[in-house]
């Protein structure tokens, strides 16, 4: 079968590769497809999952998997919704702003609601985390990498597959796929369903998805793959707590994480989430003589949400408590492309060329869904708050090339123009807007073998970010608040310098590498981030600059081994380097007004949210054959809540255990498995959080920090069976 045959080829070609000193070039690069990577002529720092990998923790959420990598840092929400960082940039912010990663499914650069990745962990066959600016490749918002993710492909054979699954607070996962294949095509159907009743009040999710491939063989140099996914999605959001709430009849204060740890009454700022996601893509890929490739494909996603926004008070007489929201908003996101890429290996050198057309587009619409008054305006069920349309169509062209001057010696040039344009209208009044950027980036590496399987690797690596066009033009499109259009905002750019070795000693292999990530021209508000100057309107612009140090280190020993392990470690120093306009906005006790208690120039502070050090480590005992026993410990230190570097919270350790035993039983493989997370039942604070006085005491001090409280110590188990 052709598959088989891609298979054979590949691995002989890897084995090829390295017995012989890199002497055949490949170019492992693609965004399309992960089939030809070669980690060793990889010159960025890179971390790969395979989907076996993943299947093994059993996750809940794709963020307790990409949380054990060196260097990335996930913000965990209940559901599949997740943030992802890598290498602490924009960690400075936390609400729905896009985390300058780029996520790329299947060979698309996914554009995510709010900033987060919706994606189902069952149905991944890789992850690859590509660290430092990857806009080379992937184009606007790979300032700090990409998450390359590949879902499973129909396999040569027919199978069956089912698994269920029963956790802590509600949490259930019902999923069952099949695969059929013959000597011209193969194709697998999924469908699985997963809820949670959350541990935190109005926390709950749902999940119903059903996916599917279908892979035709041409013939033995050529195939098309026709790819669906069908999603439905709910989710509810609770409400951060206050550290500590204040009474000002009283003057006393409530430590509300000791008493509301699950934010009983708290609602958030946007929840209720009902999601219809679709995704189609149709692949053409054909193999020619001499080691080159031509892949096509076509996609469409489609991303239709609809939540509640904005919290009020809705109580007569009011009550202080938000508990209720006042809006009905609804999103309608649409992304269309095409992508190719033709690649050609050889012995001294290999290239390859893309090119990436999108079309985006979004409608966006508000309504309010109770009647209001605020004291001098009143609106009614149904009045329109804001109704707006914008276009994005990106036209970029990329390549990579790679050739070996001399023995052992592999060097690697990259470069990716972009051309980005903006249309933005506002249907209630009928402005408009237009913006273009214009953009190059690239990076250059080298690759020397040392000895036989041990790399030494270096490069400089770009990314860039656009400003939005809510941040262009903040005054014409904000539904709230006074704002000053600033059209003049310039590109968010970093540069990433990175030198590392790796080493495959067949027992054990490790990478490491340090490296240096500037960021320039960081868009904030010139107030500060979530800060607003009551004396004034506020505008967006480039005004901070950020540096991002650190060291990183992956080991894995041979998991054919009775005992085997993994250890991957992380040093990060964030700090700004240009932020001198950052106001503290406290309460007045005597108006109850805010006021600028000063201005701050945050030069040399750590970013907030990111940990000096982290680590994870992994040890694995196989009992017998058939029963493996896993313990995994994550660790974490302190971090800064504010920009101020006022607030410091303490950091943590977290233990987990996990234990599979397989089985046959009449011809169907059976696995059984159960799992404990935070062993210990430690409490943590995640995501905290602190821009002013929160707690409206006059007084800015931990008491004022947002924060969410960890669920603790939680249970999982469940079984699956392959027929």
């Amino acid at each position: 079968m052709k598959q088989k045959l891609h298979l054979s080829l590949i691995t002989t070609l890897a084995i090829n590769a390295v017995a012989s000193d890199l002497g055949t070039i490949e170019v492992e690069s693609s965004t399309i497809d992960d089939k030809f990577a070669n980690k060793m002529t990889e010159v960025s720092s890179t971390a790969t999952l395979s989907g076996n990998e993943v299947e093994a923790f059993h996750a809940q959420n794709l963020a307790d998997v990409l949380n054990t990598l060196p260097g990335v840092t996930v913000r965990k929400n209940e559901g599949d919704s997740n943030k992802i960082h890598i290498r602490g940039i924009a960690t400075e912010v936390y609400m729905g702003e896009k985390p300058g990663v780029a996520i790329v499914i299947d060979g698309v650069p996914v554009q995510e609601r709010a900033g987060s990745v919706n994606i189902d962990p069952d149905n991944i066959a890789s992850i690859k985390v590509l660290k430092g600016g990857a806009s080379y490749l992937y184009g606007n918002d790979a300032l700090a990498g990409a998450i390359i993710i590949t879902t499973k492909r129909p396999k040569n054979k027919s199978e069956g597959f089912a698994t269920v699954e029963q956790g802590s607070y509600g949490y259930a996962k019902y999923l069952a796929t099949y695969n059929i294949a013959d000597e011209n095509f193969a194709t697998n159907i999924q469908a699985s369903y997963k809820k949670s009743d959350g541990y935190w009040d109005n926390s709950d999710y749902y999940t119903k998805s059903v996916n599917g491939k279908f892979q035709y063989y041409i013939d033995d140099t050529s195939d098309i793959t026709f790819g669906a996914d069908k999603t439905l999605r709910y989710e509810n959001d609770t409400g951060s707590i206050t550290y500590a709430d204040y009474n000002p009849t009283t003057g006393e204060y409530t430590n509300n994480v000791e008493t509301n740890p699950k934010s009983f009454g708290e609602v958030g700022y946007a929840t209720k989430y009902d999601i219809d996601l679709t995704k189609l893509f149709l692949t053409y890929s054909k193999d020619f003589d001499h080691g080159a490739n031509l892949m096509a494909q076509i996609y469409q996603y489609d991303d239709t949400t609809e939540n509640f926004s904005s919290p009020y008070d809705s109580s007569t007489p009011a009550d202080g408590v938000n508990d209720d929201h006042k809006y009905l908003s609804h999103a309608h996101t649409l992304q269309r492309g095409f992508k190719s890429e033709y690649r050609l290996d050889g012995k001294s050198s290999a290239g390859m060329l893309g090119v990436d057309i999108a079309r985006n587009e979004e409608d966006k619409k508000s309504t309010y869904r109770v009647n209001y008054s605020s004291g001098w305006t009143s609106s009614s069920i149904g009045d329109v708050v804001s109704d707006t349309s914008s276009k994005e169509n990106i036209n970029a062209v990329y390549g990579e090339f790679k050739f070996k001057p001399i023995t052992n010696f592999v060097a690697t040039l990259n470069a990716r123009y972009d051309n980005i344009n903006y249309d933005y209208k506002n249907n209630l009044d009928n402005a408009s807007a237009q913006k273009s950027f214009d953009e190059l980036s690239y990076r250059a590496g080298a690759t020397f073998n040392l000895q036989e399987r041990q790399v030494l690797f270096t490069s400089i690596s770009t990314g860039f970010r656009v400003p939005l066009l809510s941040e262009l033009y903040a005054d014409d499109m904000a539904s709230y608040g006074s704002y000053i259009n600033n059209p003049d905002i310039k590109t968010e750019h970093t540069i990433n310098y990175e030198i590392g070795i790796r080493h495959n000693m067949g027992i054990l292999s490790y990478e490491a590498s340090i490296f240096e990530l500037n960021r320039n021209d960081v868009i904030v508000r010139d107030s500060g981030n979530y800060v607003t100057d009551p004396t004034q309107a506020t505008t967006y612009g480039n005004f901070a600059d950020i540096q991002n140090r650190g060291f990183e280190l992956a080991v894995n020993t041979e998991k054919k081994k009775k005992l085997f392990f993994v250890f991957n470690y992380a040093y990060l120093d964030s700090k700004y380097t240009r932020f001198d306009n950052y106001k503290l906005i406290l309460v007045d006790q005597g108006t109850g007004n805010d006021y600028v208690e000063g201005t701050y120039n945050l030069d040399g502070n750590r970013v907030p949210r990111t940990s000096n050090h982290t680590f994870f480590i992994e040890g694995n005992y196989r009992v017998t054959p058939a029963l493996l026993l896993t313990a995994d410990t994550t660790y974490r230190s302190a971090q800064y809540a504010d920009d101020l570097n006022e607030v410091e919270v303490d950091g943590y350790t977290i233990v987990n255990l996990r234990a599979k035993y397989n089985t046959t039983v009449s011809s169907i493989d059976l696995e059984f498995f159960a799992q404990v997370d935070n062993l210990f039942d430690n409490q943590y604070y995640m995501m905290p959080r602190l821009t002013g006085d929160r707690n409206e005491d006059g007084i800015y001090d931990v008491r004022d920090m947002g924060l969410t409280v960890n669920p603790g110590r939680t249970l999982l188990a469940g079984l699956s069976a392959r027929f």
